[in-house]
């Protein structure tokens, strides 16, 4: 809407701004039109009175207008866009006939004979209809500049909800794959391994513990996220045995820093995946945990076969791009670089901003 949503003031503010509102309206004209016509302190005198006159008359035909004319005026708007259009007219109407009662007020009671004949009523009305267009272009101005303000303001809300719609959407992609492997591995181990189907069966739901509690949350801990990506590679390497190498690379001190929550698991599904289980010698899969230049670096590498950058393999993108998604609406400080080549390994190394938690435990 062009009109400003504030609440409309009530009836006896109206009322106060219409007794002195218009007096200090009356001094910028009585200054304009006093220099206009001689200078002298009786002309500033005379076009005080009148333009006090002009300013009470054109007042009172515009809040009449405000309250009687304009509420009918928006409820039959049909073109919501251009709801300004019809107000504008009913401000400017207003402002004529106020100011044509303030002529006939004038030449009755304080300039006699200020009607000289129709040049008086057109330079009046024009000269109203000036100030008219210059003071209500200044208040639409204002409010458009603040509906511009709301709705930038609502824009950033909606695109921050949106985002956090999104992570939501993206962390449920994590955990499908790995557990349709892993009920696999349980249902093959029952018959022979009943006891480590029952181990795996519990990490397992310390795993879905470990996910629902993190839902809530935005960050976790460095510290608990590595201990999650420990359960994760345990209970993988009892599906696919010693072919399952890890390396663990992880600065001191870094346990209580801060980063996404779920975010490296899925990197860490695809490595395996890729990696270990499809290949007959296994693979290495390095986690490494860093300071660089103020940031945080994790990075996950493997020495599987890589693939060529933009054409992944099969379901191989859904891990890259739920990462790269959650860096991206994360914002700055958070940046997502992918090194690979065929036949030359997989390495994803993350930047995030350097937080640290509170020293807390799993």
């Amino acid at each position: 809407m062009a009109h400003d949503d504030k609440p409309r003031p009530s009836l006896a503010r109206e009322l106060i701004d219409l007794v002195w509102k218009p007096l200090l309206w009356a001094v910028p004209f009585a200054l304009f039109f006093g220099t206009l016509y001689g200078g002298s302190a009786g002309s500033y005198w005379s076009a005080f009175r009148i333009s006090v006159v002009f300013s009470y008359s054109i007042r009172v035909c515009i809040t009449l207008a405000c309250w009687a004319l304009l509420p009918r005026v928006r409820a039959a708007q049909r073109d919501r866009t251009r709801d300004w259009m019809p107000e504008a007219a009913v401000f400017t109407g207003a402002s004529l006939a106020g100011s044509m009662l303030a002529v006939l007020v004038v030449d009755r009671f304080v300039a006699q004979g200020f009607v000289g004949g129709g040049r008086t009523w057109i330079v009046s009305g024009l000269f109203s209809l000036v100030f008219t267009v210059l003071i209500g272009g200044l208040a639409y101005a204002r409010v458009f500049y603040r509906q511009a303000l709301d709705r930038a303001v609502q824009i950033e809300r909606m695109r921050a909800e949106l985002a956090h719609a999104e992570v939501r959407v993206l962390r449920a992609q994590i955990n499908p794959h790995f557990l349709f492997n892993t009920l696999n591995a349980i249902a093959s181990l029952i018959p022979d391994e009943p006891r480590v189907a029952e181990d795996v069966v519990t990490r397992l739901a310390d795993q879905f513990r470990y996910a629902l509690a993190s839902a809530e949350r935005d960050h976790q801990r460095l510290g608990d996220e590595l201990a999650f990506l420990r359960d994760f590679l345990a209970i993988e390497r009892v599906r696919v045995g010693e072919r399952l190498r890890v390396i663990e690379a992880v600065e001191p001190g870094l346990e209580h820093a801060l980063v996404p929550s779920l975010l490296l698991q899925p990197l860490l599904e695809n490595a395996v995946r890729y990696a270990v289980a499809e290949r007959a010698e296994g693979g290495t899969i390095r986690i490494e945990a860093r300071t660089a230049g103020g940031s945080l670096e994790v990075v996950i590498a493997d020495d599987g076969p890589g693939f060529v950058p933009g054409s992944p393999p099969r379901g191989h993108g859904v891990g890259l791009e739920s990462v790269r998604e959650r860096l991206r609406l994360a914002g700055p400080g958070h940046a997502f670089a992918l090194h690979t080549a065929p036949g030359d390994g997989t390495r994803v190394v993350l930047t995030l901003p350097l937080l640290h938690a509170a020293a807390t435990t799993r």
